[in-house]
């Protein structure tokens, strides 16, 4: 559990540090005034049901009244990095409190993710304005879950002052589906630790294992979606034993899921972020979403609102340390650092130091591994071009013809392939939890691309490099001898050696292609148009590189691999799709990129 948790965590860099000197060196902060500190572990704090929630409150040993952080995760908080990250929080004035949520470790009560959050983070928050070291300002830190929590307690809270959410999302829907397919890498092992902590907790000593090749087939029947009414499912026991199952069966019961969805609390919030993302981790595009949609409907300062994204995976700031980003991971973390001790004093102290006047963006940019900083997104001097696919029939593997171009061919030959789900095309890199031998980030290409059962188009090598800094979408004119079948598209840079590093992806699956709550099978020979969503990146393609796009059926085990047999025939049902991807004229496929002129 405690291992999940570094992993989640920005704690995974605490943990390697000794004392909050060297945190604050890591950083890229002053160490702040020597001060001696009080700790009252395992305050238990009542809820509005009874439920007593253990509480860790770290303050300054001198009387008076501080600006408190609040941390609420389900990892558990006893862990030494959290005693020396108080230690840099109290050095620098502050009140560090870390709480256990419900059911986990030394909390009180059943354990069942998202679903108490808005009530434990609100009773949570009533609780720290009552006590005697409170001075009136209270921020709230942490990533990954305990970004969440911030988000939970949040609307309708005028005591909440200022957030600090990493690598997170208020809506958790669009991190457990996408394009209608399960992200699956993400969601089983992540469901299964908790499942285990959950064990260990309850002293049941049965292993929860994760064999991720031996499953993912879905062939799920098709029905349309029905709202999930979550706090009604939990009041059956059987429901709390099968754990989040019961509502992931189907991307259309979830989404207008209270917990899972943020869209009406927006403009609740009064509370500014500081929000930490990264072009390779799992809550990306969800994230840049709440960043715009807290901006424009949030309430006094959390329009406000700023979000830094750096070339980094789930985890700490700085990390991947990926060769192509010649970024060492202390100069993340310095980035991040300096940000984040700025922004608390900003507005947690009243610190004139200009936080409040930042730019609203700062990103990465990928291939220049620059840092710039933007005023809104996506960029208004963006210019959408759409690379269209060309080809004479052939694009299978790095090997074939297959061209982007800014030019719309006329007649050509369609381009074929055979998605077999029991060899699917296999993950390497991408916006994800990783796990095991799947890392997330950016990886090189080239072996996968020599799959026939993976299109490959490429331009020409750029004469003049292009910069892609936005949202990136995917138009798909397809048919199939399937009733349904899945299609990934995913965003390279080809070097001039061949390596060629993803940016970006995405999957649509056949049957959500109009919606995800009515889905529908497909006529098999039939050409349909998708729409694939590749989430976001920034990356400057240099001279003599080329833009590429791989074109698939899957990307296993990032997402589910779909079994062709449109919930027919049972579980154990495979049939091997036959695909005709079709560009020209009258099917014109392409990629839009967002272009940044130079």
């Amino acid at each position: 559990m405690k291992k999940l948790a570094s992993v989640l965590g920005i704690g995974i860099f605490l943990l390697a540090t000794g004392c909050s000197t060297i945190v604050a060196y890591g950083l890229g902060v002053p160490a702040g005034e020597r001060e001696r500190m009080v700790e009252e572990k395992n305050v238990m704090v009542p809820m509005r049901d009874g439920v007593k929630l253990a509480t860790d409150v770290y303050r300054p040993r001198a009387e008076g009244k501080y600006p408190a952080i609040v941390c609420r995760l389900p990892y558990g908080s006893d862990g030494s990095m959290y005693s020396i990250l108080a230690k840099f929080y109290v050095r620098h004035g502050y009140i560090f409190i870390m709480q256990d949520t419900r059911g986990t470790f030394s909390s009180e009560g059943t354990y069942f993710p998202l679903v108490f959050e808005y009530d434990d983070g609100h009773d949570t928050i009533d609780w720290v304005t009552k006590q005697p070291w409170y001075n009136g300002k209270i921020g709230m830190w942490g990533g990954s879950y305990f970004g969440y929590t911030q988000w939970e307690a949040a609307p309708d809270n005028p005591a909440i002052t200022a957030m600090n959410p990493l690598y997170t999302s208020g809506t958790m829907k669009d991190v457990i589906y996408r394009g209608g397919a399960l992200v699956y890498v993400t969601f089983i092992p992540w469901n299964a630790g908790m499942k285990e902590a959950w064990n260990e907790k309850n002293g049941i000593k049965e292993e929860v294992k994760v064999d991720l090749l031996a499953g993912g087939f879905f062939n799920q029947p098709i029905r349309n979606g029905e709202k999930v009414e979550i706090k009604e499912l939990l009041k059956d026991p059987k429901n709390l034993e099968k754990g989040v199952e019961v509502w992931t069966q189907h991307p259309g019961d979830i989404q207008d899921a209270e917990v899972l969805n943020f869209d009406k609390f927006y403009s609740r919030v009064s509370a500014p972020s500081l929000l930490i993302g990264g072009w390779y981790d799992m809550f990306q595009g969800p994230e840049l979403n709440d960043f715009n949609r807290i901006r424009r409907e949030g309430k006094g300062n959390a329009k406000q609102t700023r979000i830094i994204i750096g070339p980094w995976t789930h985890g700490a700031p700085g990390i991947p340390r990926n060769k192509i980003f010649h970024q060492k991971m202390l100069d993340g973390l310095k980035v991040y650092g300096s940000q984040m001790i700025a922004w608390y004093d900003y507005w947690l102290k009243g610190v004139d130091n200009g936080s409040g006047k930042e730019a609203p963006l700062k990103i990465f940019v990928i291939g220049e591994n620059q840092w710039r900083n933007e005023n809104e997104w996506p960029l208004a001097r963006t210019q959408w071009v759409n690379y269209y696919l060309q080809g004479a029939g052939s694009a299978n593997s790095s090997k074939g013809d297959g061209k982007l171009a800014l030019t719309l061919p006329q007649d050509e030959s369609a381009d074929k392939f055979a998605y077999d789900p029991n060899n699917p095309a296999p993950t390497k890199g991408g916006a994800f939890l990783p796990f095991g031998e799947w890392p997330a980030g950016s990886f090189d290409q080239s072996e996968t691309e020599k799959r026939n059962d993976v299109l490959l188009y490429a331009t020409e090598p750029l004469k003049n490099g292009v910069e892609v800094t936005g949202p990136v979408k995917m138009v798909l004119y397809a048919a199939s001898d399937a009733l349904d079948t899945d299609y990934t598209a995913k965003l390279v840079d080809i070097y001039p050696d061949g390596k060629a590093y993803n940016l970006c992806d995405g999957i649509i699956r056949a049957r959500y292609r109009e919606s995800l709550v009515q889905p529908s099978v497909i006529e098999p020979g039939k050409v349909y148009k998708y729409g694939i969503d590749l989430w976001s990146t920034s990356n400057y393609f240099k001279p003599g590189h080329k833009i590429g796009l791989e074109i698939s059926s899957s990307n296993f085990p990032q997402f589910d691999r779909n079994t062709n047999c449109a919930g027919e025939g049972g579980p154990d049902c495979r049939k091997t799709a036959n695909q005709t991807i079709f560009h020209g004229a009258e099917y014109p496929s392409q990629i839009i990129l967002p272009v940044i002129p130079r």
